[in-house]
């Protein structure tokens, strides 16, 4: 059950990112316009900002940053911070 929350959690939180994303093309375009397109446009924008960053993610990060990054993913506790 706790992987359907986590699943509806990040889809919650991707709609609301690309809410405010639509929102602020609505308002950039003089309030005016298709509020489908602002949305599929914001989506887009967002998914080309996610590609950019996931190139930049563990594989060039340094290894203490790598392993961090890991953990997050992972939920696991790295064996240095389980000693404190």
């Amino acid at each position: 059950m706790s992987d359907t929350v986590s699943a509806a959690a990040i889809a919650t939180n991707q709609d609301e990112r690309i809410r405010r994303r639509a929102y602020e093309i609505w308002e950039s375009e003089g309030r005016t316009g298709n509020p489908e397109g602002h949305w599929f446009r914001a989506e887009r924008e967002l998914a080309e900002q996610g590609q950019e960053r996931s190139g930049a993610t563990v594989e060039n990060a340094p290894p203490a940053a790598a392993a961090e990054a890991s953990s997050a993913a992972t939920g696991e506790i790295p064996d240095e911070r389980m000693a404190e």
